[in-house]
């Protein structure tokens, strides 16, 4: 009886992955870079844990295929409006996570082995400017002279720091960016950093410590390569 009970307690289980495993979604994302992702790293949407990476592989062209499996309760809110960035977990140093984010609640549902393109955060925001969010563009416009505003009131060492963050930022934003950002960053980023160095430099040759904004000059020629 308990060797019957036993084999019938597997039995239930096995059928319960199973129907687990055949409700759920099979997505392929395709990146650039996947800064370091890896098998089983979490995929988030509004928070909740809603998958996971299967495998990184490469696809026949070369490029990253990040392969992910969706849990069936949450398959009917991943459709063509779904978008995967790839994020760093702040509480984990090391440690990366998918976040999906629906441009619009209402969607087609992605059928299992579809393949779809990454985002970044500001292929993500061009995307929702192209879509007419123009509010978008006037809020970063006013984020940048918030920006200038705050960073010329800094003294000379906090400005080096804010600056050589901003750098820093834009240096890994712009490594797996697509051509509309770098197009973007070149149009209206560039040249706000450009003068803020220069600025910083004026600054400190007044107190005879010019040489110190070389580092933010070699960083500043990485970011005018892209």
């Amino acid at each position: 009886m308990k060797k019957l009970l036993f084999w019938s307690l597997q039995t239930f289980l096995f059928c319960g992955m199973l129907l687990a495993c055949a409700g759920s979604l099979q997505l392929t994302v395709l990146y650039d870079r996947t800064e370091g992702l890896k098998q089983n790293d979490p995929v988030l949407w509004n928070g909740q844990k809603i998958g996971k990476v299967q495998s990184v592989k490469q696809n026949s062209q070369g490029r990253p295929a990040v392969q992910l499996q969706i849990r069936g309760d949450f398959r009917e809110k991943v459709t063509d409006e779904s978008r995967f960035l790839i994020q760093l977990d702040p509480r984990n140093r090391g440690q990366n996570f998918i976040m999906m984010v629906n441009l619009a609640e209402k969607g087609n549902p992605l059928p299992s082995g579809t393949a779809v393109e990454g985002s970044t955060y500001f292929t993500l925001q061009l995307e929702k400017t192209e879509r007419g969010l123009k509010a978008w563009a006037e809020q970063l416009e006013q984020e940048l002279k918030r920006w200038e505003k705050e960073l010329s009131q800094l003294p000379e060492s906090e400005w080096y720091k804010e600056l050589e963050r901003e750098m820093d930022y834009w240096l890994n934003e712009l490594g797996q960016a697509g051509v509309e950002t770098r197009e973007y960053f070149k149009e209206e980023v560039l040249p706000r950093l450009e003068e803020s160095l220069r600025e910083l430099r004026r600054r400190l040759r007044q107190l005879g410590q010019e040489k110190e904004v070389e580092t933010l000059e070699v960083k500043l020629d990485k970011l005018k390569s892209f």
